[in-house]
């Protein structure tokens, strides 16, 4: 049996759970006057609320959800990252849970996982969920490399963090397979340092087009005596990286017109001690963006590109995922 540790504190539902023996009014009904929407067997959600979250947000109630419609399950994979606060860098098409009886399935958006290797679990309130530290292994072995280093970024900045070693010796316990050299190149391309996805995945992507890697969260002392900390440094260009999610301009930081304003001020004393290269989900979306940027403020290639794991690289997030939040 797997064990039990002392349970993280999880991500709830951005939305509550309506079931027919709870709820104080037929939501059969209420689904047909659009009222309601079902989002697992028997399960529904307010259907305004549900229009207005972004997709990561979809996705948590789907994965809380199918944990309500499959007791004892354990919530694996993705499912397990989203209620982790750990990133996600697409919004997943099915909720993965894993079981150690039975057979591996899938119905109607939820895929069960069979599995008779161990794995740690947390538990809090009836829910089981996959420990941080295997999630992360489970998801640098079986998904791409640039989705393994978010993981562990992410994994690594976290207070209950293991060692780098510790990830190394856990990926190399696991039966040797298919994903095992991938996961063993994310633990060791892992930053703690990166702030966000998107900086863990440019991060990937520059260093595949095949840029040096860059120094991250380094502080600059502009004219004006402040000291502004960037994202990427390259100090022998003199290049400054910025990866802006749209997060930043959705009212969490202030005012979108204001939070543009300060950008470009910041941009424009930036600009008088380095170049500065300023890129989205867009850019890594398709790599041949981000590489004219960092062309254009000034990087030089080192060696030859990844052209392998850059046409592979996944797609970028509709919107912002958990840990960016």
């Amino acid at each position: 049996m797997p064990a039990l540790l002392v349970p993280p504190r999880l991500v709830p539902s951005p939305l509550p759970l309506l079931t027919p023996r709870d709820a104080a009014i037929r939501l059969d009904l209420a689904e047909r006057r659009g009222e309601v929407r079902r989002v697992a067997r028997g399960v529904y959600v307010d259907d305004a609320g549900w229009s207005a979250l972004p997709p990561w947000g979809r996705y948590l109630v789907r994965v809380h959800a199918a944990a309500l419609t499959h007791p004892g399950a354990t919530l694996f994979l993705e499912s397990a990252a989203a209620v982790l606060g750990l990133p996600v860098l697409a919004e997943p098409e099915e909720v993965h849970l894993l079981t150690e009886t039975g057979t591996a399935r899938a119905s109607g958006g939820v895929r069960i996982h069979q599995s008779r290797y161990p794995r740690e679990v947390v538990e809090v309130d009836g829910l089981r969920v996959v420990s941080p530290t295997d999630t992360a292994i489970d998801i640098a072995r079986s998904r791409h490399l640039a989705a393994g280093v978010a993981i562990f970024d992410a994994l690594l900045r976290r207070s209950d963090a293991p060692t780098r070693d510790d990830l190394v010796k856990m990926n190399g316990d696991r039966p040797v397979g298919r994903g095992c050299g991938r996961a063993s190149e994310a633990i060791a391309s892992a930053n703690p340092l990166a702030e966000t996805p998107l900086e863990s995945v440019s991060r990937c992507a520059a260093t595949w087009l095949g840029y040096d890697e860059p120094l991250l969260q380094r502080q600059i002392t502009t004219r004006d005596g402040r000291t502004q900390r960037v994202d990427m440094w390259w100090p022998h260009a003199r290049v400054i990286g910025e990866a802006d999610g749209a997060v930043k301009y959705d009212g969490t930081y202030g005012a979108p017109a204001e939070v543009v304003l300060a950008e470009k001020q910041r941009d424009r004393l930036l600009r008088e001690h380095a170049n500065v290269a300023r890129w989205g989900w867009r850019e890594v979306r398709d790599p041949r963006e981000l590489d004219e940027a960092l062309r254009a403020a000034g990087l030089v290639r080192r060696r030859l590109p990844r052209y392998a794991l850059l046409a592979t690289l996944p797609a970028a997030p509709a919107a912002a995922p958990a840990a960016e939040r």
